[in-house]
């Protein structure tokens, strides 16, 4: 098999065990409606980094980091909406 395949399959497993960590977190969020760990400035910064992440897949023509940067953007994004909308 190509390397570049594999490559992209570490890539992958990464991006889901990633995920995977991040269920708790969201889990306790959606029930609690609190995201106090959350500092709106560092959301900001997350989204723009993971933005420029999906970019550079983009430009590299990289799946994986198109892939993960969009999941990562879904999640925080649902943070922010969060505290955004809970947040007094």
């Amino acid at each position: 098999m190509n390397i570049m395949y594999y490559k992209d399959i570490i890539g992958y497993i990464a991006t889901i065990i990633g995920v995977l960590s991040f269920l708790p977190v969201i889990s306790n969020i959606y029930k609690t409606k609190k995201t106090n760990n959350f500092p709106f400035k560092t959301l900001i910064l997350v989204l723009i980094s993971n933005s420029l992440l999906i970019l550079s897949g983009f430009l590299k023509k990289d799946f994986v980091f198109i892939f993960m940067g969009f999941i990562y953007i879904v999640i925080y994004s649902f943070i922010l909406f969060t505290k955004l909308t809970y947040t007094k």
